[in-house]
Formats: structure tokens, C-alpha cells, sequence
């Protein structure tokens, strides 16, 4: 039998990043049932228990070592774990893991990553050597192939979908399920239903331009459309200070999803919006999946090339986004016909596809 070890942002309760681990794992079972899988968790128990997978300690060197010793195949990623914004030890971290595994005689394919940013020249340097160096690379995006070709980066890259794309979109009982637990009761169905999904901006502060934009988006749905707003952190310790920020200016009514909540739960509750508003990438990816209309805030070149990808249009950065302009996207998008969803349903369905194209690319590596 097969082993094979996936290495990403896991067991960190990011709603994001669990959803990567959640369709990566459903991939791989429908390509192979027969693989040994083994994820490297920051919490094994709750891995292990979600996902019915054998789970280690990213951080135990020496269960580290046996995973790597015994399997056939590294799995490195999706999600933007190549970057050193956040935090300058994930870089060599997961880059380290990769060079073990070559050490030990691991094959080592690089799945759907997203690339940068990356800050300092030892990051840069140190992603050129490794990654010149794996068995299979693929990023998720053109912005991170363009990256690794700037850093010298010349072996062959391939273009992923975000393996999010792969979930399947939550059945209607799921949904009301779903709503009923969260308080969201049926009888205001005139009222539209709109999620919210917000991260701090790097670098920003409260009462900056872009926290009075996403605000004053948040009151003209309120006040303007009379809608039902619920917000979905996707990183609790991360997400809820702002929500709870802007939620403190809006009446009294509104939900705010205080838990961390899995993935498919999540699924459940964005399938039954009329619209998101989000900054998160997985977020909008999962209104997509689901047929849900939706409005994405770039803060990122990752949320740009993903709006891109769905030929939806990408607001301005600000400070060049203003209020009416976003306001008027937000009504827009609230009175999209089932033609354009359509589209976007068409656009998914083709990702899907390329997924599983993709993983067989990289099987033949066992």
C-alpha cells in the first residue's frame, strides 16, 4: 500500500485551510481509495478525528521523521504557505519539511501553492534551491509562477485550481439544517440574507479607509436593502475583532458566528445566503461552489487572480475603491440573473475538472 504524508497549514481550526486538507483528502480517495494518508497537524487529535486520517505533530521532529521515512509521496500544500508576511519561520518551516523528505528519498509534489509575498532575500533564495529542486511543482495562480520565474525558477510549473473547488456544494436538508442551528429561522425570506467575511489588513488600523469601507458597505446593506447580515469569521483569533467592530455600528439582530466552525458547516451556511461580501479567498471560493453570488474585496493578489478567474469584476484597491462604487456592486450582485450564475456554475465545473486531471498528473510519482 501506498503512503503518502500531506504538509500544509493544518490543524490551526482556519477554516480556509481546513477546507484545502478536507478536498485534498477527497481527491486523493476518489483517484486512489487505496493510500495510506497521514497529515502533519498542529492538532493531530482533531485531524485525526474530522478526517479519519492518521495524524503527527507538524512539530515533533522525531514523528516528523518516521512519517517521512515510511512514505512513498510528500504533499506540500494548497494554500499560500510560501510567504513570509505573516510570519518569517513558514517559509524555511515547510521548505525544511520538503528538503527531509528529499533527504530521506521521499518523492515531494508542491500542489496548488500560492507564492509570496516574499520579503527578505534568504526567502527568496532559499525557495529558488528548494523548489528547483522537487519531484512536481504546481501554484495555484499566474502571480506565483511569475514569482518563482523572477527568483530563477526554471524547471516546469504547472497551474492549479485551488483544491477548494473540489468540495461539493451542500444539498438543500443540509442547509436548513444548517440555519436552524445557527438561529437563522425561516419567515424572512423577503429579507435578503448576506454573509459577511472580513480579515484585518495587514498593516491597518481601525479607522483606516479600508475598515470605513467595509463599514459603510455593511450599513447600506442594512439600511439601503434591509438585509439580514451574519458574519463568518474564517479565522476566529484573526477575524472576530474586526467583525465585532463594524457589528457594534449596525442594530441590534444580526449574527455573528463566534465559534470556529469546520469547513463543511461553513459550506452550509454560505450556500444558504443571497450574497457575500468577503475578503477571504476561501470564502468567495466557497459562494462559487455553491451558486452563491458574491463581492470580493482584493486585499491580495490572491483574491484579484481568483476574481479574475471567474470573470467577475474586481473592485479597485484602496484607497482608489470609494463607497458608491462598492455599494453599487453589492446591489448589482444582489440582482444577478440566473444567466451569469450559469456562467459562474460552468467556470467551477471546469476547475473541478482540472483538479482531478491534475492529481493524476502527480500519482504516477508513487
Amino acid at each position: 500500500m501506498s503512503r503518502v504524508v500531506l504538509s500544509g497549514y493544518y490543524g490551526f481550526h482556519n477554516t480556509g485551510d481546513e477546507a484545502i486538507l478536507e478536498a485534498t483528502l477527497a481527491l486523493l480517495r476518489r483517484c486512489r481509495p487505496d493510500l495510506e494518508l497521514v497529515v502533519l497537524s498542529a492538532d493531530p487529535a482533531h485531524t485525526q478525528h474530522c478526517y479519519g486520517v492518521e495524524a503527527v505533530s507538524r512539530t515533533r521532529i522525531t514523528a516528523v521523521l518516521q512519517a517521512l521515512r515510511h512514505a512513498d509521496l510528500l504533499i506540500s500544500g494548497g494554500g499560500g504557505l510560501l510567504q513570509d508576511v505573516t510570519s518569517r519561520r513558514s517559509v524555511p518551516y515547510y521548505l525544511g519539511i520538503m528538503e527531509l523528505a528529499m533527504r530521506l528519498g521521499t518523492r515531494v509534489a508542491v500542489f496548488a501553492q500560492g507564492i509570496g509575498p516574499l520579503q527578505y532575500a534568504l526567502s527568496r533564495r532559499l525557495v529558488k534551491r528548494v523548489l528547483s529542486r522537487v519531484d512536481w511543482l504546481s501554484v495555484r495562480d499566474p502571480a506565483s509562477m511569475l514569482l518563482l520565474r523572477e527568483l530563477g525558477v526554471t524547471r516546469e510549473i504547472q497551474l492549479a485550481p485551488d483544491p477548494v473547488f473540489a468540495l461539493q456544494p451542500p444539498s438543500r436538508p443540509e442547509i436548513v439544517s444548517c440555519r436552524r442551528k445557527h438561529g437563522l429561522q425561516d419567515g424572512e425570506e423577503e429579507k435578503p440574507l448576506v454573509g459577511v467575511s472580513l480579515r484585518p489588513l495587514p498593516g491597518e488600523k481601525d479607522g483606516s479607509h479600508f475598515y470605513n469601507l467595509t463599514r459603510a458597505a455593511c450599513l447600506y446593506l442594512e439600511r439601503e436593502k434591509g438585509a439580514r447580515l451574519i458574519f463568518l469569521p474564517f479565522q476566529q483569533n484573526e477575524d472576530l475583532e474586526t467583525g465585532r467592530s463594524i457589528w457594534a455600528d449596525l442594530s441590534p439582530g444580526h449574527r455573528i458566528i463566534e465559534e470556529s466552525i469546520p469547513p463543511r458547516e461553513m459550506l452550509c451556511l454560505i450556500g444558504g445566503l443571497d450574497l457575500l461580501l468577503g475578503m477571504r479567498l476561501h470564502s468567495l471560493i466557497f459562494a462559487a461552489v455553491c451558486g452563491v453570488p458574491f463581492v470580493g474585496l482584493p486585499y491580495d493578489p490572491k483574491v484579484s487572480a481568483f476574481l479574475n478567474l471567474m470573470d467577475e469584476e474586481a473592485p479597485s484597491v484602496p484607497p482608489e475603491l470609494h463607497i458608491p462604487r462598492l455599494c453599487k456592486q453589492l446591489e448589482l450582485a444582489l440582482e444577478r440573473g440566473e444567466g451569469r450564475m450559469g456562467e459562474l456554475a460552468a467556470r467551477v465545473s471546469a476547475q473541478k475538472e482540472a483538479l482531478e486531471a491534475m492529481v493524476q498528473r502527480f500519482l504516477p510519482l508513487l
